[in-house]
């Protein structure tokens, strides 16, 4: 009942929330997903539940990729050893993976379920788009904040916390716009162009890059820390290239340098170095408010 109320709002917002396409393909995602008999019927309820709610806040899904992608879509379990998230879709073999290894941790799976969802229309046929697997890290990061924003997150832990700062960090220098765009059309062109606009070399993004996805790798691993701190400290020197700073500008960059207390708190051997970001933020912004540059008052 939820899902066919969900769908007559859409049609009564009309192209106000979404164009008049994005329901006749939604409908036809409906069909695609009636049809998969791999899977269950409170399977196929969720799944469209959470595409409703995804339309209604984002116009420029891509519902067309999503519903190839959901044809033969099933859930299979594994363990640990195969993937270290608690649910990942993996495109190659179009299947959810739930990591059974981590009974006690407490996940919230409907939050999960929108994440792979969202990420599921970033893997395209179309080899003019195709998915920037060097800004994995970004995608992750984008999709997590967005599903919390769309439905939230009621569980205590999430394995996406470095993810999230990352990119929220990345927004205040590059504009979240950018990181949309990457997101929605697999197009890193608008996000490029405005770290190299700030002075930042390929050397440079490279660089951040190639670190941001080391940490989304080793972070799981139960003898690994996060990397975090050297992201984010990459982050806070691209952050001071950016040029005119506002005191608000600062205040907000370094108010997203911390993240959900509960995650550090259990990882706490993974996170101990994060107090140091603080310091080494304050010194160069100190610093750079001395020299008199660019840094003015509000």
């Amino acid at each position: 009942m939820w899902v066919i109320n969900g769908l007559s709002s859409l049609r009564e917002r009309g192209e106000s929330r979404v164009v008049s396409r994005q329901i006749m393909v939604i409908e036809e995602v409906f069909k695609t997903v009636d049809n998969n008999f791999n899977l269950s019927p409170k399977i196929k309820n969720e799944i469209k539940e959470l595409l409703i709610i995804y339309v209604s806040n984002n116009p420029r899904v891509d519902l067309g990729t999503i519903n190839t992608n959901l044809t033969n879509l099933k859930f299979t379990e594994c363990n640990k050893y195969f993937i270290k998230d608690p649910l990942k879709y993996v495109n190659f073999d179009k299947t959810i993976y739930i990591n059974t290894s981590e009974p006690n941790k407490d996940y919230d799976y409907k939050y999960l379920l929108m994440r792979e969802l969202m990420l599921m229309q970033t893997y395209k046929n179309d080899i003019s788009k195709m998915r920037q697997m060097h800004l994995n890290s970004i995608y992750e990061g984008y999709a997590s904040i967005s599903a919390n924003n769309y439905i939230g997150n009621n569980g205590n832990y999430n394995p996406y916390e470095d993810e999230i700062i990352i990119v929220n960090l990345l927004g205040k220098i590059v504009g979240f716009e950018s990181i949309e765009e990457l997101f929605n059309n697999n197009n890193q062109e608008l996000l490029m162009d405005n770290l190299a606009k700030m002075g930042n070399s390929i050397d440079d993004v490279k660089s951040i890059t190639n670190l941001m996805n080391y940490n989304s790798n080793i972070k799981e691993n139960p003898r690994g820390k996060s990397m975090l701190k050297e992201v984010q400290l990459k982050l806070i020197k691209m952050f001071v290239k950016k040029g005119e700073l506002t005191n608000d500008d600062i205040d907000k960059f370094r108010s997203l340098l911390f993240g959900n207390e509960v995650v550090f708190e259990q990882e706490v051997d993974k996170y101990k170095d994060i107090n140091q970001v603080y310091k080494f933020f304050d010194e160069i912004v100190s610093n750079f408010e001395l020299k008199e540059t660019v840094v003015k008052g509000r």
